[in-house]
């Protein structure tokens, strides 16, 4: 497994969501790569801004970053973004994004024009259902998020956050327990419809009983077991903020 220092540098393309795209057959019959150019995003960047015109796919090679929406009232973090994680999939549907893809982190992208996916789609049936899977596991996992808002109090929500990326690092090849957390407690929060504060003492609740250590923007996970009991203690339970 790579180490916790390699985890800033880029994702091997094998684990990337979008590679079917750059292993279609069509691409070895002639077609041209899916991948228009790779660009650079600095921290604090977006990749692109709700409102702006949905017309490319966002592979993430490097760094982190978070998908947002504004509510109104406040901003709402549907999801982080790892590498080998795509942003923007609703240029798909044509119009305008409706969300914002913010970079946590310096990141590279590659930048995947629409069409040009859609096209190696028409093209290619493994292609095709390659896309449609990737669309189907997003609606998925925002169900099962919206899911998680409305049932677990705020330890259960925590604890499943930490399981999610303990999941998502393992399956790019990295530890399940020792891991970057380079997102902030208030961005954790507006994940999980909780305050900041609720966040912080959840998680100094998790270190001082020994489950976890948090050094700056990591995580050592020492008991997963505990947070698995966490999470699968009581059916419940009311919302909490």
């Amino acid at each position: 497994m790579a180490n916790l220092a390699d985890r800033g540098n880029q994702v091997a393309c094998a684990a990337c969501v979008m590679s079917p795209l750059c292993k279609s057959p069509v691409i070895a019959n002639g077609a041209p790569s899916p991948v228009e150019c790779r660009r650079r995003v600095a921290a604090g960047e977006r990749l692109y801004a709700a409102g702006s015109a949905r017309e490319s796919v966002y592979a993430l090679r490097a760094g982190f970053a978070q998908v947002s929406v504004d509510e109104g009232h406040g901003s709402h973090v549907v999801r982080f973004l790892l590498p080998g994680d795509a942003a923007g999939l609703d240029a798909f549907a044509g119009g305008k994004h409706g969300n914002e893809a913010l970079a946590i982190d310096d990141c590279e992208v590659c930048v995947i024009p629409a069409y040009r996916a859609e096209l190696l789609g028409r093209y290619s049936e493994a292609t095709c259902t390659a896309l449609r899977s990737l669309l189907s596991a997003q609606l998925a996992d925002s169900e099962s998020h919206a899911v998680t808002l409305a049932r677990l109090t705020a330890p259960q929500r925590v604890a499943r956050f930490l399981l999610e990326l303990s999941r998502r690092w393992s399956e790019r090849g990295f530890s399940p327990t020792h891991f970057r957390l380079p997102m902030g407690r208030r961005a954790i929060g507006q994940h999980l419809a909780l305050t900041t504060e609720t966040v912080s003492r959840v998680l100094s609740d998790f270190q001082a009983r020994g489950w976890l250590d948090l050094p700056w923007r990591e995580v050592r996970i020492l008991e997963i077991g505990k947070l698995r009991d966490v999470l699968t203690a009581t059916p419940v339970l009311e919302k909490s903020h």
